[in-house]
């Protein structure tokens, strides 16, 4: 999917794509509305252990995106700033397979950080945590906190957004991959 030749594209002059700082605002967005999720898997981890939990509500975070971009065209970020996902080559809302192949990033980082709060969850110190502060100082000392790989994983996302600074219509590594764009829209509210 990702060999697509420049001429089978349409010109970037024409297509009115969202560039790197409206994107950027619109995850920034997203992630003001995923917060309360963060605070529940801190409550999980700390104040009422549940490894049932931290998985509920980190499926409820894992969903968001991809579901959201495929009903709707756009996350509630996406929307705030006017922006929309289409499909390439019919400009339409994309579908749920296109959906997961641009979350892919995400994807990959949000099983790290499961995988992560899964062992931090089974670790043995993890009781002695009693408040935020304890909680941050036992994460900078686990172990799985400061693995190479961990970090590589959790990295994903700004590797594949990296992308759309220098492709002419704005596409990050995601886009090429579900051949997608994403577009200023200024119908989304209506």
């Amino acid at each position: 999917m990702t060999s697509q030749a420049l001429n089978e594209l349409p010109d970037p002059t024409t297509i009115p794509t969202a560039g790197f700082l409206p994107r950027l605002a619109a995850a920034i967005i997203d992630a003001v509305v995923l917060g309360p999720l963060s605070f529940g898997i801190y409550y999980f981890m700390v104040w009422q252990p549940s490894l049932l939990g931290i998985v509920a509500v980190w499926l409820i975070s894992f969903a968001y995106k991809p579901i959201l971009e495929a009903r709707l065209g756009f996350t509630i970020g996406k929307w705030i700033m006017r922006l929309r996902v289409v499909d390439r080559g019919t400009n339409l809302r994309i579908d749920f397979n296109q959906s997961l192949l641009r979350y892919l990033p995400w994807a990959i980082s949000a099983f790290v950080t499961l995988f992560v709060y899964i062992r931090l969850a089974q670790s043995a110190g993890i009781q002695e945590v009693g408040d935020l502060w304890a909680y941050n100082k036992y994460m900078n000392t686990f172990p799985l906190s400061q693995n190479f790989f961990v970090s590589m994983g959790n990295s994903f996302p700004i590797f594949s957004a990296v992308w759309l600074i220098s492709d002419p219509w704005h596409r990050a590594l995601h886009d090429r991959w579900a051949e997608t764009f994403v577009v200023r829209d200024v119908s989304v509210r209506g």
